[in-house]
């Protein structure tokens, strides 16, 4: 879910609401007798021209990564494979399996333009922004003159 610009209590309630998905989406992702899933973590952010969503999946191999815009959702899934080479574990702290992560897609987000870069562990995807949204300089005429103010 994108975060939206405004009031902190919402901010608040939706940081809350995503810690709760991200909380059952671990319980679903892990069959009973089965390997555990994970959700990797997101940071959603805009730029002047382009909405920024950077997942953190690391162990992840390129391969293993989709990205599909759906019905006003972007859908992305991977998988993370445990070692196969251990014939005895004393700890297994890190997450494996498969995960999904959906979010919700701004009206108007330009999905035949979302660019894809996976590096060191980090999946970055950018969607460009609709030219209307974009914040546009409007001069003033006052009298005669023209006033126009530089960014």
């Amino acid at each position: 879910m994108m975060r939206l610009k405004g009031d902190p209590l919402l901010a608040e309630l939706q940081s809350l609401s995503e810690d709760v998905d991200r909380a059952f989406g671990r319980m679903l992702a892990s069959p009973a007798g089965g390997t555990a899933g994970w959700m990797p973590s997101a940071d959603i952010y805009e730029t002047e021209d382009d909405v920024v969503i950077e997942l953190d999946v690391p162990g992840v191999h390129g391969e293993n990564l989709s990205v599909e815009a759906v019905d006003g959702q972007l859908v992305i899934a991977g998988e993370r494979q445990p070692t196969d080479q251990a014939k005895r574990r004393f700890r297994a702290e890190r997450w494996s399996g498969k995960f999904v992560r959906t979010f919700g897609l701004q009206p108007g987000l330009a999905t035949d333009d979302i660019r894809a870069d996976y590096h060191d562990g980090v999946l970055t995807l950018r969607l460009r922004k609709p030219e209307e949204t974009k914040p546009k300089r409007i001069s003033i005429q006052h009298g005669r003159k023209q006033i126009t103010e530089k960014s």
